[in-house]
C-alpha cells in the first residue's frame, strides 16, 4: 500500500504515535509524511518514506493585544484554510491509497479532511474539549466583553471542528472513552485503534529507585496540578520527583525511561484523559500507576493488578501511596504485573498491526 500520513500536532504524545503507527507501517508499505508545523524535524524522517514539509507560523498572542487576538482567530484560520487545501492537492495528484489524518494544534479535526479526494481516515485523539468539557469552559468572572468574544469563538471553532470531521471517511478513536465523546460530539460512531509503547526503549533499569513518586505534567487543572499540590501539602515522609513540561515535551526517551526506573511510583492525575501514554511507559518500565478514575486511564490500567484506580480525591491518592510504599514485596508484584501486561497487550507491535488490518480491510470497502 501506498498511504499519507497527515498531521499538525504538537511535539507529545500525538505525534509519538503518529512516528510508531508509520514506523511499524513502513516495514511493508510506503508511508509519506505531510506535516505542518513552525520547522521541519530532522529526527522523525526516519519514521517515513519521505516527509514533506510546510511551514505555518502563527502569531503569539500575550494575552494583551486584542488584535493579534481577533487575527489569530479569523484571518489566521484563513490562511490554514488555504494552505490545506494545497496539500490536499499534492497528496490526491500522488495517487495514494489512503490517507492517514491526524489533528491540529489549531483546529482540532484539520480543515484538509474537507479537500481531500484520496479516500481518508481520520484518527481522533479527542473532541475538542474547550467546548464539551465543563473544566474547561469559559471563566464567568471574565469581563463581560472578553466573555462574549470568547463564547462566540468558541461557537465558530465548534462548527469548523464538527464540519470537518464529518468530511472523514472513517474515524478511529484512540480508546473507548474517546470513541464514546466522538459519538456523543458529533453523532458519528467510530472504532478503537489503541496507542503503545516500545517495550525495548522503555523497560526496567537496574538502577537505584531514588524517587518515590513520579509525577509528569504540566501547571494546569487540566493535568491535575492541583491535586497534586494538595498531596504535597500534606505532611509526608516520601520524595516526589516533578517533571514539568510547560512548551517543550522530552524528546529523549532514554532519559524519560532511566526518570521513570528510578520512581517506585508514577501518578496520573489529569482530568478525562482520552488515554494517555505516561501509564503505558511507566508499566514498561516496571513502575505501578496511581491514576484517577476517569477517562482513558480505567482502559489500560487494571486496577489492583498494575496499580490503582482511585476517585479524585487527595487524600484517598494518599493512602494508596502509602499502601504501596509500606509494602515492598506488594509494590515487587505489582511491578512485575506491569511489564506483563505491557508485553502482552500494549506494544507498538501489536497496536499497529492492528491499525494495519483496519486499514487493509477499509481500503477493499
Amino acid at each position: 500500500m501506498k498511504i499519507a500520513f497527515f498531521h499538525e500536532l504538537h511535539n507529545g504524545g500525538a505525534r509519538r504515535a503518529s512516528n510508531e503507527f508509520a514506523k511499524h507501517l513502513k516495514q511493508n508499505h510506503i508511508v509519506d509524511l505531510y506535516v505542518v508545523d513552525l520547522e521541519g524535524n530532522q529526527q522523525e524522517k526516519k519514521f517515513y518514506s519521505a516527509t514533506y514539509f510546510f511551514t505555518f507560523i502563527p502569531k503569539i498572542w500575550n494575552g494583551h493585544d486584542w488584535k493579534t487576538k481577533f487575527y489569530k482567530d479569523s484571518f489566521e484560520l484563513i490562511r490554514l484554510y488555504l494552505l490545506h487545501k494545497r496539500i490536499a492537492k499534492k497528496i490526491d495528484d500522488k495517487k495514494y491509497d489512503l490517507v492517514f489524518v491526524q489533528g491540529s494544534k489549531l483546529t482540532q479535526a484539520p480543515f484538509i479532511l474537507r479537500f481531500l479526494k484520496t479516500k481518508k481516515i481520520y484518527y481522533c485523539q479527542e473532541n475538542l474539549r474547550m467546548v464539551y468539557e465543563d473544566i474547561l469552559k469559559i471563566n464567568p468572572k471574565l469581563p463581560q466583553h472578553k466573555f462574549w468574544y470568547e463564547r462566540c469563538n468558541r461557537f465558530f471553532r465548534k462548527i469548523i471542528d464538527s464540519q470537518n470531521i464529518h468530511h472523514a471517511d472513517y474515524v478511529l478513536a484512540n480508546s473507548n472513552y474517546t470513541k464514546e465523546n466522538i459519538y456523543k460530539a458529533y453523532k458519528i460512531k467510530a472504532e478503537t485503534c489503541y496507542m503503545g509503547v516500545d517495550p525495548k526503549m522503555f523497560k526496567p533499569e537496574r538502577i537505584d529507585k531514588d524517587n518515590d513518586v513520579l509525577y509528569i505534567g504540566a501547571y494546569a487543572l487540566a493535568d491535575g496540578y492541583s491535586i497534586l499540590e494538595q498531596i504535597l501539602n500534606t505532611p509526608h515522609k516520601f520524595k516526589t520527583a516533578l517533571l514539568i513540561q510547560e512548551r517543550k515535551w522530552v524528546n529523549n526517551d532514554r532519559l524519560l525511561s532511566k526518570l521513570y526506573s528510578k520512581s517506585k511510583i508514577a501518578l496520573a492525575l489529569s482530568h478525562n484523559e482520552p488515554f494517555g501514554l505516561i501509564p503505558l511507559e511507566a508499566m514498561a518500565c516496571g513502575v505501578p500507576v496511581i491514576a484517577v478514575n476517569e477517562g482513558g486511564y480505567k482502559e489500560s490500567i487494571i486496577d489492583g493488578k498494575t496499580g490503582y484506580l482511585v476517585e479524585r480525591d487527595y487524600k484517598k491518592i494518599l493512602e494508596k501511596i502509602e499502601i504501596l510504599l509500606n509494602n515492598p514485596q506488594e509494590l515487587k508484584k505489582i511491578s512485575e504485573e506491569c511489564r506483563e501486561n505491557i508485553l502482552s497487550n500494549w506494544t507498538w507491535e501489536i497496536n499497529a498491526g492492528k491499525l494495519e488490518k483496519i486499514i487493509k480491510n477499509f481500503i477493499k470497502q
